[in-house]
């Protein structure tokens, strides 16, 4: 659009200088087709604004076109030439208004919004089971989204859209804007947390909270990593992060919200916050932390990755844990692009099987599957790895949604319900041979990994272990066009062999997928994690 702008103010200017011209040449050169010439502006002028439309910024382009059209009315020298020099200045007035107009060409962020919603309602396949009010959204971010468009602020706008799409409680909903999106959620990350004080703040398992990542400018006041924290500018913990846990995380499952809450709530405050926390004696002590001038988001990043940690090598590469455990880490599932687009894991299962075997051979009785942070991928890679270990004969994986074409979207009976499609297996083979295997996930293994864990987990040899359960978003992905960016929903429809959805939660925000084994998040969490760079998690699967 810019570039067409620019082509129109250099026509017009251009137009303006012939114009003045002719003028001359058409007194002594009587003709009635010099007058043709000074409609040639207006019409040009037309085109390439239907072409791109209307730009305010642009008005004093458009008024001088228009009034070049004297020359077309009047065949006199000086009327033509007064009004090609009056709209010449029109012309390149407007080049600065375009430039210093924040406005200028600017995306309609309540346009793209209206868009977006309009396609949600025909194509999020949650919409009963989580029961989307999108009325109720539609005049709650309406506002929202216009106010950002007034500001012609980005990050403002892109605040909007985690806000948006946290009321969801879907993994997949998320919105990617155009340009840079780690630059633009940084820097909206920055705006909703707040400040650091130089700690984050952790629940603990029985209830308490803790402080972690702990600057060592505060061990001088008496806070360490694992000091028990009673109060936080006069709030209680459990009081803090209620909106910035669910805009920044958009956690599908309640539990892994609450586990992150006051993770999220530790840069609440002014320009300094008055902490209440116990000594190493018990003794209640209060201490005032000045903001240290950084935003909270970098800390909370950073305690975000120790607890989340995974082991650390490639992935799909194996490592020893000690003479009888040995562990594979899959970040994501997928073992490479060919594979992902044919869904021929072939390469992939006949690696494993060759691992195995000389797994077994050396007297290896445990496996972990480290899927912590586990991106997700293909279900093709899911029914690989569930088949090669599963026990042997047919093993039910999920029922696709039945596609009505004449609706446009997915089947449903008289109550609303899903109807249901073509129903996976898979076969197992069991190269395993029953042997003990240990699922390890978090909150952000999502989509995929939420699939592996919903089918292996029900296997009698296979553990589930985590501080939190996995993300709990196992529909398939499609999405919506903007003009600023591209939303992700949850739009293609997976489920149970009841007919349900498969692992989403609905109102209640209990996803399908749980842990067998929770590890208490402790203060010997927090001491081996934070103190002494240890893999708690890990250490804790293995005894």
């Amino acid at each position: 659009m810019i570039r067409n702008d620019l082509i129109l103010f250099a026509l017009e200017l251009f137009l303006c200088l012939l114009l003045y011209f002719i003028a001359g040449f058409a007194e002594k050169n009587i003709s009635k087709k010099w007058r043709i010439l000074y409609a040639v502006p207006i019409v040009i002028c037309i085109f390439l604004t239907a072409l791109e439309g209307f730009e305010s910024s642009m008005l004093g382009v458009y008024i001088g076109s228009v009034l070049l059209l004297a020359g077309f009315l009047r065949e006199d020298k000086k009327t033509r030439r007064l009004s090609c020099v009056i709209s010449a200045v029109l012309v390149l007035s407007a080049l600065p208004v375009c430039l210093l107009n924040k406005g200028y060409r600017s995306i309609s962020y309540t346009e793209d919004f209206k868009t977006a919603i309009g396609k949600m309602e025909q194509h999020y396949v949650l919409a009963k089971h989580k029961n989307i009010d999108f009325d109720a959204l539609y005049d709650k971010y309406l506002p929202k989204f216009r106010q950002a468009e007034n500001n012609h602020d980005e990050v403002e706008n892109c605040i909007a859209w985690l806000e948006f799409c946290s009321e969801f409680h879907d993994g997949h909903v998320n919105f990617t804007p155009n340009g840079s999106y780690e630059e633009m959620f940084t820097a909206a990350y920055n705006r909703v947390l707040g400040n650091d004080y130089g700690l984050s703040l952790m629940t603990l398992s029985d209830g308490t909270t803790a402080a972690v990542n702990v600057d060592p400018a505060l061990n001088a006041q008496g806070i360490f990593n694992g000091t028990t924290i009673l109060s936080w500018d006069g709030k209680a913990p459990s009081e803090l992060g209620h909106d910035t846990v669910k805009y920044c995380m958009g956690a599908c499952d309640i539990d892994n919200e609450n586990f992150w809450r006051t993770a999220f709530g530790a840069g609440e405050g002014g320009d300094s916050v008055t902490v209440a926390f116990l000594d190493e004696n018990g003794t209640e002590k209060t201490a005032v932390l000045p903001k240290t001038g950084e935003p909270y988001y970098t800390r909370l990043k950073a305690s975000m990755d120790i607890i989340d940690q995974g082991i650390e090598t490639g992935h799909l590469m194996w490592e020893d844990i000690n003479e009888t455990t040995a562990a594979l880490r899959i970040k994501m599932m997928m073992s490479d692009s060919e594979s992902y687009q044919s869904g021929d894991h072939s390469a992939l299962k006949l690696s494993l099987r060759e691992k195995i075997d000389g797994l077994k051979a050396r007297g290896i009785e445990t496996i972990i599957f480290d899927m912590r942070g586990n991106s997700g991928g293909s279900g093709d890679m899911v029914k690989a790895l569930a088949s090669l270990f599963a026990p042997e004969g047919t093993h039910f994986y999920c029922i696709d949604g039945l596609w009505d074409d004449t609706a446009g979207g997915y089947a449903v009976d008289e109550n609303g319900n899903y109807l249901k499609g073509t129903e996976v297996y898979f076969t197992g083979e069991d190269i395993w041979n029953g042997r003990e295997i240990i699922l390890l996930v978090n909150s952000s293994a999502i989509s995929a990994a939420d699939h592996l864990t919903k089918v292996m987990g029900q296997f009698d040899n296979v553990t589930v272990m985590g501080f939190t359960e996995t993300n709990g978003s196992a529909q398939g992905v499609g999405g919506i066009k903007l003009e600023s960016g591209f939303l992700s929903i949850s739009g293609s429809l997976l489920l149970d062999k009841d007919g349900g959805i498969l692992i989403d939660s609905g109102v209640d925000r209990q996803s399908g997928n749980k842990l067998e084994i929770t590890v208490p998040f402790d203060k010997n969490a927090v001491k081996a994690l934070f103190d002494e760079d240890r893999d708690y998690l890990l250490e804790m699967a293995v005894k």
